[in-house]
């Protein structure tokens, strides 16, 4: 089976409502497929700016 390879991202988070945007947009535009978040039960907006 030849074809593009397919990347994922799997991102834990706890409390991270300022710094996940950026982390997010610091990943290289084209190179990633999917991008999951694993929400530790954070007290913050994590979930929101998710």
């Amino acid at each position: 089976m030849m074809g593009k390879k397919k990347i994922i991202i799997v991102m834990p988070a706890y409390n991270a409502e300022l710094t996940l945007e950026k982390t997010y947009r610091d990943i290289p535009e084209g190179l990633v497929s999917e991008v999951i978040l694993c929400d530790d039960e954070s007290r913050d907006r994590t979930v929101d700016v998710a």
